[in-house]
């Protein structure tokens, strides 16, 4: 970080609204003023600094009302952060001879195949569209279900071929392809869904017990889980999720079996040592969970911003890396520059946390260049 005491102090006494022309240079406001103009009442955030996890501090409570403080310790639903934790998964079975990027997908698909659609139908031209890993990685496979609302404590959860087929208890519509394949980006957590179908049929084992196996026991992640009830150990650390009006969620958070697009459990920490990872690999520093060729790939934009997993953006020399990540009350970020190896990520536990975090990405820009895409 260029000074990391002058990137700390832009994250808690920094903060910048999104600038207008006539507002520059605009007025660097408290993190702790801004949670409670947004009721947002807990916040955690990490550093990386020369390809470490430089530093980590909690803010705020982890439930309205209350007097447990939020550590570095404190465990965030990280929501769609699950995407790029997948995409890594995914690939390492791909340079396992398990999956291949370019291939058919219901090559692979075994207990669930995707239905046919005039998308993926033969042309007059003889070429004859297909979804593929890659595709559903990058949000480029044509395929529908942006996101998921959860499902509020007490209710029955569907299984991933019940949420594939938009089959009861599933609340969402089918997965299915609605666009060309490989002609646009369109966001797509139905797409990941159908990449946890691939890797679940060809290794017959959860994702789950995948990523804690081959990522987070790896990268000492011991934070972090995609399992939909939470272990024991974890519970008196997590933070609650809390409404716009900073009221906490019923039940205390939503639960979202659609796992690969959305029920990551994590904290800034152990997200730090994923960006960690995916710098040192780029650099064929470290290898503990892709090669380096397969790093490299996974950080190449296909169409629009969609690398294999991260959300990637190239500009003025610098390539970013990272993903946002949405569920009820809970907002997160994470990003990282590979050519500064730097690296931030900010969890926060309130459904105003979209804006917190905006306005800390901001501020942090103001010290490194790279902060906002």
């Amino acid at each position: 970080m260029t000074g990391l005491g002058r990137a700390i102090q832009a994250i808690e006494h920094g903060l910048l609204k999104a600038a207008h022309s006539s507002e520059r240079p605009g007025k660097k406001m408290e993190l702790s003023q801004r949670m409670v103009h947004y009721k947002v009442p807990g916040a955690s955030a990490a550093l990386i600094d020369r390809e470490e996890l430089a530093w980590t501090r909690g803010y705020g409570v982890l439930e309205a009302g209350s007097e447990k403080p939020v550590t570095d310790e404190t465990i965030f639903q990280a929501a769609s952060i699950s995407k790029p934790v997948t995409a890594m998964v995914a690939l390492h079975l791909v340079e396992a001879g398990l999956l291949d990027l370019d291939a058919d997908a219901n090559d692979f698909l075994r207990s669930w195949k995707i239905p046919g659609s005039k998308h993926t139908q033969a042309r007059p031209d003889g070429m004859h569209p297909k979804v593929t890993l890659r595709g559903l990685l990058s949000h480029t496979a044509g395929v529908n279900m942006r996101g998921y609302p959860g499902y509020p404590s007490g209710s029955q959860l569907p299984t991933l071929q019940q949420i594939l087929d938009g089959k009861p208890p599933a609340s969402s519509k089918p997965v299915r392809v609605v666009g060309m394949p490989g002609e646009a980006f369109n966001y797509s957590g139905g797409g990941y869904l159908v990449a946890q179908q691939m890797i679940e049929d060809v290794t017959g084992r959860p994702l789950p017990v995948l990523a804690k196996e081959i990522i987070f026991d790896r990268l000492g992640m011991a934070s972090s889980t995609f399992d939909i009830t939470l272990p024991e150990a974890y519970i008196s650390r997590v933070a609650t999720a809390h409404r716009k009006t900073g009221e906490p969620v019923p039940g205390k958070w939503h639960t979202y079996p659609e796992q690969a697009a959305a029920s990551l459990w994590s904290t800034p920490s152990d997200l730090a040592r994923l960006i960690v990872e995916v710098l040192k690999s780029h650099k064929n520093q470290s290898n503990l969970v892709l090669s380096a060729g397969m790093t490299r790939q996974m950080l190449v934009p296909q169409l629009d911003i969609g690398g294999l997993g991260f959300n990637v953006v190239i500009q003025d020399g610098m390539t970013r890396f990272g993903h946002p990540g949405w569920n009820e009350g809970f907002h997160s970020i994470m990003l990282g520059c590979l050519e500064a190896g730097q690296g931030v990520v900010l969890m926060t536990n309130g459904e105003n946390g979209r804006h917190l975090r905006s306005e800390v990405t901001r501020g942090l820009a103001e010290i490194v260049k790279w902060s906002w895409w």
